[in-house]
């Protein structure tokens, strides 16, 4: 039996428990932002995508939860959605479904994985600890294989799974242990088809050393759940903490590139290999792409090369000025191309295709990308949801527009930093917040 990551429930069983029901990078101290005195949903900075028709909405509480930095805030959402503080959930960065219908969410440095039973009449989550004490849990994903319901989880020097039964997880196996960590050393996983793809990040924002470090760095690889099998698949990737699998099996990452990149372009302007603001702010794109065996994305030898390219689509690569600058490093030119550019220092984290779900149909069939937000680009990239279409015909993705924003002041001070978005089972949209310590449960109207 086929199965894969269950980030995302679709018309189940699971939607029959909930039906009547009324009112998802570093963690959230990266950019060390307050909170503004503007109550509404405007940013301090484009996404740098699209955005179709939002609207701003009061954010409304469910009873019972804290809605602490969130009161009193809107976001801006599609027209005829609602949007709620659902639950607060300290540190919540990565959320996955069960098949009973309820919620994990993991707490990254608060080290638990938290299950979030929905209830009704307008009330929050019961929140419920399924594991303490845990080393920085981020990815975590659940399959059914061999008539078990598995969790999968991503610690710091780890994977892990657990079966999950009767409300309570049992017979914790480790797959993969003494991983790398420091830098980007969070673990992300997606899982399909009795094999799990984990992250590990690089060590730094640009060295070329990272390369040749044991155990390997900037890489993604992929081991079965039996714990055999743990196999290179694609280097020269940054940080690729969004991972996912899409409508045809294959394997997709979202990618936080380079920070304060060099100039990388002999055109007569004399600014090659220096600082250009200008350049930064907009450079390096973040990525989405697919993943294949052997893939080489590049870093830190070449850069995204966006160059005649406005949509941001099927990028190429460019040598890096200080890592490679007469290119016998990397040859660029054989480097996997960026099937989708984000705009620079966006910081995606969350990743799930929606094939399948109980979304709208405009939202059904696609990836939706969730952004931390920079880190230091003046003014700040906000945090925000993105949706990206499916093309079933050349099976890629397309041009991301944003569908939720609103966390961050006219100032550039931010009171949110979006982390993962997953579709429910009730055809509302979930969404943590690290930086609030909250999930929001966004609904599409009648």
């Amino acid at each position: 039996m086929s199965t894969s990551t269950r980030r995302l429930l679709g018309v189940t069983t699971a939607a029959l428990l909930l039906c009547g029901l009324t009112a998802c990078t570093g963690g959230p101290g990266d950019q060390g932002s307050t909170s503004g005195t503007d109550r509404g949903g405007a940013s301090g900075a484009v996404t740098g995508n699209p955005s179709g028709d939002l609207h701003s909405v009061r954010l409304t509480v469910a009873d019972g939860a804290d809605a602490g930095a969130a009161r009193g805030r809107s976001l801006s959402v599609p027209e005829g959605w609602h949007a709620e503080v659902w639950a607060d959930v300290a540190g919540a960065r990565m959320a996955a479904w069960l098949p009973d219908g309820s919620l994990l969410v993991t707490t990254g440095d608060h080290g638990t994985l938290l299950r979030l039973d929905p209830r009704s009449g307008g009330r929050a989550p019961a929140v419920r600890e399924l594991a303490r004490g845990l080393d920085d849990p981020q990815g975590v994903a659940v399959t059914e294989h061999d008539g078990q319901t598995v969790v999968v989880l991503g610690e710091g020097t780890r994977i892990v799974t657990w079966h999950y039964r009767a409300g309570g997880l049992t017979d914790r196996s480790t797959l993969v242990d003494d991983l790398p960590t420091g830098g980007h050393g969070g673990k992300f996983v997606a899982v399909h088809d009795g094999v799990v793809a984990y992250d590990i990040g690089s060590a730094s924002n640009s060295d070329g050393s990272d390369r040749r470090t044991h155990p390997d760095r900037a890489v993604i690889r992929q081991v079965r759940l039996d714990g055999g099998g743990d196999t290179l698949l694609a280097t020269g990737v940054r940080n690729g903490e969004g991972l996912g699998f899409a409508p045809d099996g294959t394997l997709f990452a979202a990618v936080n590139q380079a920070d304060n990149q060099p100039y990388p372009f002999r055109d007569g302007t004399g600014q090659y290999g220096q600082r250009v603001q200008s350049y930064v702010d907009e450079h390096p794109n973040d990525q989405v792409t697919r993943i294949t065996r052997g893939a080489e994305l590049g870093w830190p030898f070449c850069q995204p090369d966006s160059r005649g390219k406005p949509d941001l689509l099927d990028l190429g690569a460019v040598e890096d000025p200080t890592n490679n600058p007469d290119g016998t490093s990397l040859d660029c030119s054989t480097v996997t191309p960026t099937m989708v550019g984000l705009p620079a220092h966006s910081a995606p984290i969350g990743f799930v295709f929606t094939h399948g779900s109980a979304l709208p149909t405009a939202f059904r069939d696609g990836a939706l990308i969730t952004t931390h937000g920079s880190w230091n680009r003046e003014p700040p990239r906000p945090p925000s949801v993105s949706y990206s279409a499916w093309d079933d015909a050349t099976a890629t993705l397309g041009q991301p527009r944003t569908v939720v924003e609103g966390f961050q002041d006219p100032d550039g001070s931010r009171w949110g930093r979006t982390v993962d978005a997953v579709p429910g089972p009730d055809g509302s949209l979930y969404v943590t917040d690290d930086a609030a310590g909250l999930v929001y449960r966004l609904t599409p109207g009648a």
